[in-house]
């Protein structure tokens, strides 16, 4: 199995060598986090920052002069990603290349390490990208950016599965950061300047919290990326913020919002509370809870509300540990709405009542560790497994949580069951043209606290 080692190398900074020798490639990925604020502008320019970042740097200012060097590094390929993570804001640059185990050493430049190199410049992106000469970034790269940003964030609104659950997290938590697209608002893209952005940058370099993971084999060219890191961050001026997300176990009235889309299938989102304190609070039983209820085939949902009832084209569960939330998604006839979300209540009612046997039990926590057990077959899969230890700080393999999610017990799973209490409903139906061809149905719609 792969070993990680940690270690801090400046305030705020760790650095993750994960050793296995089952790849031919290595990957190196930055993580770096940050408070998830209710400021539009803010998390806009946050975002925008990983991919104006990675198209290049002041050592390799143009494309063709990256790329050149992108092929000294054996081809190595370079990726940028943001999320969110409960109410952290989630900045990843990543570059995956060939393990130093199969390079030839006559050919690299000054014999150089292949993950020495990407380390180098992973860091020389991030600190000394390409500025003008009045210190911002150029205008024509901003605006390059945000017109792709937007289309990012279009491309939600095209895939009516991802735009009912981002539809259901703005209502639900209209009052919590968390209620934010992970790319921002439309108009706070638009709106950037290259000074804003710049400030912004200066700023994420000061107070996010950062983490390189390094998926190689060999234990020397961890200590050589650890030396690079170590040196290039030296004297870097540093002030992490505190990361959190706020658990609110009960915000109130029901909420119900019904909008109409010209789409084929209806989309039903059932947003659910839990009572979890914490983002450690009971934790595996929550998600031995949540994959039994609709976590796959052998799953409520499926073998009942899909299967049986024939309700739906598919249901599932899924728990946002770091949130502390349970979301249902599915895919139905939109005359189907009200019997859907019934069933829905019903299986997990089901769940409380300890309406379930021990065999289905301990399939869904063998589900779980098969899932567990495969994130080692990909590098990429496994940093993002350790990623996410960057805000819990426990470094845990897949193998030490299997043994956790084993212990969890019937009585475990019941109690999670009854600590869930749904908050907010989302339906996206379908619009229906009447039998002449010409008029629609009246739209039904709005919100009700």
């Amino acid at each position: 199995m792969p070993s990680i080692s940690v270690t801090a190398i400046a305030p705020g900074v760790v650095f993750c060598p994960i050793r296995t020798d089952r790849f031919k490639t290595s990957s190196l990925s930055l993580q770096l986090a940050l408070p998830l604020r209710r400021d539009p502008k803010r998390t806009s320019a946050n975002a925008l920052l990983p991919y104006l970042l990675h198209r290049s740097c002041a050592a390799y200012p143009t494309a063709r002069a990256l790329n050149s060097r992108l092929e000294e590094l054996y081809g190595a390929h370079l990726s940028a990603q943001v999320t969110k993570v409960g109410e952290t804001h989630w900045l990843s640059l990543a570059v995956t290349s060939i393990d130093d185990r199969f390079t030839l050493a006559d050919q690299s430049a000054a014999n150089e390490s292949v993950a020495v190199g990407c380390a180098s410049l992973l860091l020389e992106m991030l600190f000394h990208p390409v500025l003008e000469r009045d210190g911002c970034f150029p205008a024509q790269a901003v605006e390059q950016e945000k017109r792709l940003l937007l289309e990012l964030r279009e491309s939600d609104f095209s895939d009516k599965r991802a735009y009912a659950l981002h539809r259901m997290e703005e209502i639900m938590f209209a009052r919590e950061a968390f209620g934010q697209n992970r790319f921002g608002e439309a108009e706070a893209i638009a709106s950037l300047t290259p000074a804003e952005v710049t400030q912004v940058w200066r700023d994420l370099l000061r107070e996010a919290k950062m983490q390189f993971l390094l998926v190689a084999a060999g234990t020397e060219e961890a200590a050589a990326v650890e030396a690079a890191l170590r040196n290039l961050l030296a004297g870097k001026e540093r002030a992490p913020a505190a990361l959190g997300s706020e658990f609110i176990s009960d915000a109130g009235e029901e909420k119900y919002v019904r909008e109409e889309l010209p789409v084929e299938q209806g989309k039903l989102v059932l947003g659910f509370r839990t009572d979890m304190k914490d983002f450690r609070d009971r934790a595996r039983a929550m998600w031995v809870m949540a994959d039994l209820f609709g976590g796959g085939p052998y799953a409520k949902l499926f073998a009942n509300v899909r299967e049986k009832m024939s309700l739906c084209y598919y249901c599932a569960a899924r728990l946002t540990r770091y949130k502390g939330i349970l979301t249902v998604q599915c895919g139905i006839e939109t005359d189907k709405e009200a019997a859907a979300r019934n069933a829905i209540l019903a299986q997990l009612e089901e769940i409380r009542q300890g309406g379930f046997t021990q065999e289905e039990l301990d399939t869904a926590v063998c589900s779980l560790c098969d899932s567990l057990c495969s994130l080692a077959d990909t590098p990429g899969e496994l940093a993002d497994w350790y990623a996410m230890s960057l805000l819990t700080g426990d470094y845990l393999p897949p193998e030490e949580v299997c043994a956790e999610l084993r212990g969890v017990t019937k009585e475990d799973v019941v109690a999670a069951a009854r600590g869930v209490k749904l908050d907010t409903v989302y339906m996206l139906a379908a619009k229906t043209e009447r039998e002449n061809g010409k008029n629609r149905e009246p739209e039904e719609g709005g919100e009700s606290a």
